[in-house]
């Protein structure tokens, strides 16, 4: 079997990365120190370059002057003192004007220094991060690059016919998270290698470890190949106990078709899978088909485990699902007549009503189920009434003409359909006439439409063996004597 291998990538150096990028940080801060300086600098001389026009050596401006004398009039040194302030006033709003511009380039070289320095403080931010953000990918790289070896140097023992060596190589699956989509196929054929060999220990402990792995990687796909090798292998109780434990967990409409199917098709499968519906608490989930589709020991499982209160199985509905039934198991009528979950009217129904389809196949069920209520004079009461409410008299009547041990339970019963026997009762005479018996030359007994009848030998009363024994024929109940027919 060729088997693929993913060739494994080479990790790269993750020292010369570190290494870069300490030099980047170094690199950075440099440039941030140069930037700095060089910004102050730029805006002290600024500062310099505007205020220093302002501020002049030896000059001397006069705040007030005083003239002595008659040679100017008051008018004239009021002009020139009012000029003289008027100077004043210039160069001091020239001054508050160069004051405020000096502030005003300086708030914008605050500005522009702290945009600069800001993004070169979260652009180192940024890269510390990722620098961590590499740092921290460094282990999950080694672990990866350890567990996919791993792998690839279990492949060989998962294929090994030795049972230890196997067994650790799938052991080691479940703890490899590097198993993935890719390694489907080739898992998928390690299960269906386990399955050649013979059910141990080991193998239990190796097909829940596949599987479980299976069902990580992709749970419905591996549903699927569950029940397709369910389907194709013949079943063993043994090998496939684990695959049904995955199976029943599941609530996909395929699962559940599936399940269905085998319930009623396969009853070694069935039964166990009613065990583990039983065991999981879904068997209520699947009693409506079971009751209405399963036969045997499916059907009888159900029907058997109901009667615990443990297992939780809702027996309302019981009655009107088993009496869709076309047939049942006579086994399993007794079961149900047995049953104390169900109402004593839903079993004489149920009984009556497969009783009246085959007298024969069902009789042991009605005998259960008068033996049943026999202490019961309602539930007796129910009986007859359901039996003429079912139109089910005649075949009552039958049953009751065979068993007349049942003549004390139903006194009133019998005493009625006396009376009407003895109205209907015919002598041999009649029915002779009636069917037109007649002996050929070989002494058979043959009616008019070409039935033949069996003669035995008929003794009239059952004591003792000293009576005569008789030779004839037996038709509903009355004896006929072959010397009564006449030949032809």
């Amino acid at each position: 079997m060729g088997i693929k291998v993913k060739p494994i990538q080479p990790t790269a150096n993750k020292g010369k990365k570190i290494a870069k990028h300490y030099l980047k940080i170094i690199f950075s801060k440099y440039i941030c120190i140069v930037t700095s300086v060089t910004s102050a600098i730029v805006i002290a001389c600024s500062i310099i370059f505007f205020i220093s026009p302002v501020v002049k050596e030896n000059v001397v401006i006069p705040a007030h002057i005083y003239v002595y004398g008659n040679d100017l009039s008051a008018k004239v040194q009021e002009e020139i003192n009012q000029s003289v302030a008027s100077n004043i006033e210039k160069l001091y709003n020239q001054l508050l004007a160069n004051i405020q511009l000096s502030i005003a380039l300086f708030s914008c070289a605050l500005v522009v220094f702290a945009i600069i320095f800001g993004w070169i403080y979260f652009s180192r931010i940024r890269d510390a991060e990722n620098l961590i953000k590499e740092i921290q990918k460094t282990p999950d790289l080694f672990f990866k690059q350890f567990y996919r070896e791993q792998y690839n140097k279990n492949i060989s023992n998962m294929f090994s016919s030795n049972y230890v060596k196997r067994s650790e190589a799938i052991k080691n699956l479940t703890f490899n998270p590097e198993v993935g989509k890719e390694d489907y196929d080739v898992l998928q054929e390690v299960l269906l290698n386990e399955l050649d060999y013979p059910a141990n220990v080991y193998f239990y402990n190796n097909i829940s470890a596949i599987i479980g792995v299976l069902i990580k990687i992709d749970h419905s796909r591996t549903l699927l190949l569950l029940r397709n090798i369910l389907q194709e292998k013949e079943y063993d109780p043994l090998k496939f106990n684990n695959f049904l434990t995955y199976i029943i967990a599941d609530n996909s409409s395929e699962t559940r078709d599936f399940i269905q199917s085998k319930l009623s098709a396969d009853s070694n499968m069935g039964t166990q899978i009613i065990s583990m519906l039983l065991s999981n608490g879904l068997i209520n989930d699947y009693s409506e088909y079971i009751l209405e589709k399963c036969d045997g020991a499916v059907l009888q499982a159900i029907i058997l485990h109901s009667d615990t209160k443990m297992w939780h199985i809702k027996t309302e509905k019981f009655y009107e699902h088993l009496i869709k039934r076309n047939d049942v198991d006579v086994q399993n009528l007794e079961f149900i007549v047995r049953n104390t979950k169900m109402s004593v009217m839903e079993k004489i129904r149920l009984v009556l009503c497969f009783y009246r389809k085959n007298q024969e196949e069902y009789d042991s069920a009605l005998n259960t189920l008068i033996n049943t209520i026999s202490h019961d004079d309602k539930a007796k009461d129910d009986l007859l009434d359901i039996a003429k409410e079912t139109d089910c008299e005649p075949e009552i009547k039958q049953f009751f003409n065979k068993n007349n041990q049942y003549k004390a339970l139903f006194p009133n019963f019998f005493i009625d359909n006396l009376e009407n026997a003895k109205k209907e009762a015919r002598n041999p005479t009649d029915i002779i006439h009636d069917l037109g018996l007649y002996r050929n030359t070989e002494g058979v007994v043959i009616d008019a439409k070409g039935k033949k009848y069996d003669a035995k030998n008929y003794a009239p009363s059952f004591f003792g063996p000293w009576l005569e024994v008789q030779t004839g024929i037996m038709i509903g109940g009355v004896f006929i004597s072959l010397n009564q027919i006449t030949k032809q």
